[in-house]
């Protein structure tokens, strides 16, 4: 009788959406710091773009090599424009400074 209660309890917080699930859409969003190649799981293999998701402030990003010398460095005013990235590596660094926010994807 005791499962049965635990059950129907576990049931309705479910169907009447106590329970909520996690929303995960904003994993290639990025604001201000420095984020690790590795970390963010970017392929050596393939191109990305980066892309200013603000409409009023622009950013800087700065693509560091595993010896921190810079091999990138891009100004994203508040445009719909994307730039392509070099390829990043595992070990690579990635500094976003701005009050905007960067959107990287696959290209």
């Amino acid at each position: 009788m005791r499962k049965n209660s635990v059950l129907v309890i576990i049931l309705l917080c479910l169907l009447l959406g106590i329970f909520k699930p996690i929303d995960t859409y904003a994993a290639n969003n990025f604001k201000e710091g420095v984020y690790k190649a590795l970390n963010l799981n970017f392929s050596p293999d393939n191109t990305y773009f980066i892309q200013n998701l603000s409409n009023k402030d622009s950013i800087h990003v700065f693509i560091f090599d595993e010896n921190q010398l810079e091999i990138q460095s891009i100004q994203l005013d508040p445009t719909p424009r994307r730039y392509n990235l070099v390829p990043l590596k595992p070990e690579y660094r990635i500094a976003i400074v701005g009050n905007g926010e960067g959107y990287i994807d696959v290209g």
